[in-house]
């Protein structure tokens, strides 16, 4: 798929451009990349999508990697990569607009109803509407409506604040697969399989995405092209006075070593809180529950 930067590059294809934040690629977003992509075909033309290359600011739900990998589902020819920093935040709506017409050949543009752009978040599109109906610029504009979820419109806003509050099983929902992180295995303290008989895996939790709740989860495991199903705790330890976070898994059916491998981490559901236990033993019975959960509901 083609990088083309904003401002820098040229693409001379004739385009449908379908503009957009899409921090995560949600199920409002695929519904409205399914109708661009058809209008593109109808039409002829190649698909492009706009894309912040780092967020709007703050942790993403998906890195820019993981969602250019998402694209390749829609027949997406190119991204516009756009880096959101104080430069392009100055940027007016029509100044925007002015920038796409010198270097993309844009024939259709599309985009959510609610979708703003510009300096001061005035553009809407409505702007886009009446840039569309001045017949010198020579493009079709179309708008899709919103998804809702219940009486909430499907937003990225929405989905991290699910992710934060461990309403793990709605956020997936609402983004169309499993919130993920991928991260390197990096030794831990061995107390799994040697106290526990659990061996585990230590993940580094990735510094750019959005944090799942503390607590227990179930969870995917994909490594080596093999996915295993496992339990994973997020956060501290206190049954052992260890109160940095750490994402620690045990998978199931696994025996090997995964020291400096890249992993998956599919976040499944939300089983319980970080608990203290009076002692290892304790503990132990814990898991053994909780792994249950996996065998029986086949989660």
């Amino acid at each position: 798929m083609l990088e083309v930067n904003y401002n820098k590059d040229e693409y001379g294809f004739p385009t449908l451009l379908v503009l957009g934040c899409f921090d995560a690629l949600h199920n409002g977003h695929a519904a409205l990349l399914k109708k661009a992509r058809l209008q593109a075909k109808i039409n002829g033309l190649d698909l492009g999508v706009m894309l912040f290359a780092g967020g709007k600011g703050g942790k993403q739900v998906f890195t820019y990697e993981e969602r250019l990998e998402f694209l390749k589902a829609y027949n997406v020819k190119f991204v516009l990569k756009i880096d959101f920093n104080e430069e392009f935040k100055k940027t007016t709506a029509n100044d925007f607009l002015h920038v796409l017409d010198k270097k993309i050949n844009i024939k259709g543009l599309m985009s959510g109803r609610d979708f703003r752009f510009g300096a001061g978040a005035k553009g809407k599109a409505s702007t886009l509407k009446s840039y569309a109906d001045d017949e010198d610029n020579g493009v079709w504009y179309e708008s899709v409506k919103d998804v809702m979820y219940g009486e909430e419109k499907i937003s990225t806003t929405l989905i991290k604040s699910l992710i934060e509050d461990g309403n793990i099983r709605i956020a997936n929902e609402l983004l169309g697969r499993n919130y993920f992180i991928c991260g390197r295995v990096v030794p831990g303290a061995d107390r799994g399989g040697k106290l526990l008989d659990y061996p585990t895996i230590n993940v580094t939790y990735p510094e750019n995405k959005v944090e799942v709740k503390t607590g227990v989860y179930t969870v995917l495991c994909s490594v080596d092209g093999n996915t295993y199903k496992g339990i994973a705790n997020y956060g501290a330890r206190p049954t052992f006075n260890e109160e940095a976070p750490i994402l620690e898994a045990h998978l199931v059916g696994f025996d090997g070593d995964l020291y400096g491998k890249e992993v998956k981490i599919e976040f499944c559901d939300y089983i319980r809180d970080i608990q203290r236990f009076d002692n290892a033993e304790a503990l132990k019975e814990q898991l053994d529950k909780d792994i249950l959960r996996i065998t029986e509901n086949n989660d």
